[in-house]
């Protein structure tokens, strides 16, 4: 639906597209699977489609959550890489680039994400450690490692306070891997990621096997627990090329101002992001108090319907 909650997800849908298009330079099949979504949403998908923006478009009658359409989309996706995300995912240039990067360097890694975190939801990495270990030719680096920036920016984005999110997060020990001249992070989110063909046909099919693969109502992480049972390992690019938006038009500017001075990002770059913020969305980025208190109630009622 588009009221209450839902009010801004089609506007949220817009800049998912926007930002895609525009920040992803190497040529791309693009696949959607449409899970359930009211006739407004659906509509300008399938306008997508003609307008040859889209390459497959599946629309589904019912919702058959995350999981089901992960499981869809990649036993038929073609190529050799996919790269997967939510609908609410703000996509910065370098994004696919860098992520591919960080697979031919690793042929070891089964899931690389476009942004570094440090939130507890970061599970099944023992299969990375123990991985990392026995492979003798990477530089290994531990500790406080992760820019303030990159934590500041997907912590805004999820509507948490400071305090709050470094407490629940836990001690603090990022750890960073090199290979050559390739660095890359040992943290993954479901979010979005990118994977190989070869990994795909390992992990496949994704259905929930006991309880405890039961993470949420939303979302059952089968893939991240396959990849790290199977050992592959589970990274994340250094630098914060994708950012979460949640149900709400996000303030670009406001949340991502530690990263938009970053040196991967050009100067045309910037002002494509700011002008691409300020153009749709100015009327909703008034409302910068009521977009934070949506932040935090979205934040509240994911915990307390959803974590354990």
């Amino acid at each position: 639906m588009l009221g209450g909650y839902w009010a801004q997800s089609l506007d949220v849908l817009h800049l998912f597209f926007e930002s895609l298009f525009s920040s992803t330079d190497l040529p791309f099949d693009l696949m959607v699977f449409d899970n359930g979504s009211c006739g407004s949403v659906q509509d300008y998908l399938i306008e997508l489609y003609r307008g040859g923006k889209i390459q497959y478009l599946t629309l589904s009658a019912q919702n058959v959550k995350k999981l089901g359409a992960m499981d869809y989309l990649f036993s038929v996706a073609p190529g050799e890489y996919i790269a997967y995300a939510d609908s609410d995912v703000y996509f910065l240039p370098g994004w696919l680039e860098s992520s591919l990067e960080i697979l031919d360097a690793f042929p070891e890694a089964g899931q690389v994400t476009a942004l570094p975190t440090i939130d507890k939801r970061n599970h099944y990495i023992e299969g990375t450690i123990s991985g990392i270990q026995g492979a003798g030719d990477l530089k290994i680096e531990r500790g406080k490692l992760i820019e303030k920036a990159s934590i500041d920016a997907h912590r805004i984005s999820i509507g948490r306070e400071e305090t709050d999110y470094l407490e629940t997060s836990g001690k603090r020990d990022d750890v960073c891997i090199r290979r050559g001249e390739v660095r890359a992070y040992i943290s993954a989110q479901d979010f979005q990621f990118t994977t190989r063909r070869a990994v795909i046909e390992k992990v496949l099919p994704l259905q929930v096997r006991h309880t405890g693969e039961y993470y949420d109502a939303i979302y059952s992480p089968v893939f991240e627990s396959k990849i790290n049972e199977l050992g592959f390992w589970r990274l994340s690019t250094t630098q914060y090329l994708i950012h979460h938006m949640g149900n709400c038009v996000p303030d670009i500017e406001k949340e991502l101002a530690g990263i938009l001075d970053k040196p991967w990002l050009t100067e045309i770059s910037r002002e494509r992001i700011k002008e691409r913020s300020a153009r749709r969305y100015s009327r909703l980025l008034e409302s910068r108090p009521i977009r934070d208190l949506l932040k935090r109630i979205y934040t509240l009622t994911y915990k307390l319907l959803f974590e354990r």
